[in-house]
């Protein structure tokens, strides 16, 4: 009896010091960070008549994100949250749509502000980890986006590890999705003419690093009733005796699967981009053909809400030649991609940054009556990250986005872009 109280004692004065423990673990490697976002948006509609002309929106983001560490024991447990809002400070009522900066009702209207908050509990054992909630993704099959104010995020169970050498596993569900101009969690569907919302996206795949410059990459993932897809990716980067050469090969084989498409999916995207850096400049040459009897299928975060077109899909496809404004997924088609960036630092402009890209395609078929279509983009981008010692954090950024086509249900447009963003940690445990 005696050792019984003797065992309850030590457990009682322990309980706090364990909790202690557990606390600090938790504070270890922790992360409160904070966004704030200032975006301009105008949007001119070039041969559309049935849409607006012209378009200007103008919104502030708040994005708040704390990350905890881990508690001590083989296995591990943390949790993350993550709290967003976005306010209308521009948006002529009935005018919102085309953009997609902010929810859109039926009338064309928006909100004054909208927002988020997301959670996701973890567990990790060596260098493993186990997450269920929100996601950030940024994969070949599946990527987050964050072109507006606020970026899209996923809800679901993913599995990451790194406990193979040389070896970055990752694997995962996904269920629900929350597009960048949403403030809640929609189904799943697929870009283009879907018929319904998906049950559930499931991936698996990986990247293996062989010797050090060179990268290895496959993943598979289907999406419930819509389709099914294999990508393989090559990546290198090579050090020469002046400048370096990198490499980006990528190929997706993409096949429908049910029956929640209209039409079925059949397609093969292979495309293939070489860069060449020297003294601050960047020079990238691709070219990407699409072949099959569809287009190129993948998630589209922007769907429908509440039976409105949000406007903007949102969706990242992870093409070699995707852009602002096209992803030039058209079944068929072929592209070239140039791009040029140059860090201006080199010229004594520090945090100056100018970069820009051109992709033309050709040969896109929309339907058996309308083939050999045409579209190209332009894009043009300064940024510049103000100096610490004036105001650490701060980068304002300007991109221009020239689109012209004839391809069947696209439409020719203008775009500029103004971004000031503010980022801060305000706790790194």
């Amino acid at each position: 009896m005696k050792v019984r109280r003797i065992c309850a004692l030590s457990l009682a004065l322990s309980a706090p010091i364990l909790a202690t423990q557990a606390q600090a673990s938790l504070t270890d490697g922790a992360q409160l960070n904070f966004e704030a976002r200032n975006l301009y948006f105008n949007n001119h509609n070039r041969s559309a008549p049935k849409i607006q002309s012209n378009t200007e929106q103008w919104g502030q983001g708040f994005i708040l994100e704390g990350i905890s560490g881990y508690t001590d024991g083989p296995i591990g447990f943390g949790a993350d949250a993550i709290g967003m809002l976005g306010a209308k400070l521009y948006g002529p009522q009935g005018r919102n749509g085309a953009i997609g900066l902010f929810p859109t009702d039926s009338t064309g209207n928006s909100p004054d502000t909208f927002g988020s908050a997301s959670f996701a509990l973890k567990a990790r054992v060596s260098q493993s980890v186990l997450r269920a909630g929100y996601q950030q993704l940024n994969l070949p099959v599946i990527q987050s986006n964050d072109g507006r104010l606020l970026p899209s995020i996923y809800r679901g169970i993913t599995f990451s590890s790194q406990d193979i050498a040389d070896v970055i596993l990752n694997a995962g569900f996904i269920d629900r999705v929350q597009g960048r101009n949403q403030d809640g969690e929609q189904k799943l569907k697929a870009t283009g003419n879907a018929k319904a919302f998906s049950s559930g996206f499931t991936y698996a795949g990986g990247t293996w690093n062989p010797i050090k410059p060179l990268g290895l990459t496959y993943y598979y993932a289907r999406l419930n009733d819509v389709y099914q897809q294999n990508f393989v990716g090559i990546t290198t980067a090579t050090p020469l005796s002046i400048g370096k050469l990198s490499t980006d090969i990528r190929y997706f084989n993409s096949q429908g699967v049910g029956a929640q498409f209209s039409g079925p999916i059949n397609n093969n995207a292979i495309g293939g981009l070489v860069s060449y850096s020297l003294l601050g400049n960047t020079f990238g040459l691709g070219y990407q053909a699409l072949t099959g009897s569809s287009g190129f299928p993948y998630l589209d975060p922007g769907q429908s809400v509440g039976g409105v077109v949000t406007g903007t899909t949102g969706g990242n496809s992870g093409l070699i030649g995707e852009v602002p404004l096209s992803k030039f997924k058209t079944q068929d088609e072929k592209e070239w991609v140039l791009k040029y960036s140059y860090n201006l630092s080199r010229i004594g402009l520090q945090g100056v940054a100018f970069n820009s890209t051109y992709v033309s395609g050709h040969d896109a078929r929309t339907s058996s009556k309308a083939a050999g279509q045409n579209e190209w983009v332009r894009t043009f981008g300064l940024s510049y990250n103000v100096p610490d010692s004036v105001i650490k954090g701060v980068t304002v950024a300007w991109k221009n986005v020239t689109y012209r086509t004839n391809v069947t249900g696209n439409h020719s447009q203008d775009q500029n872009i103004l971004l000031v963003s503010y980022k801060f940690g305000l706790v790194h445990g």
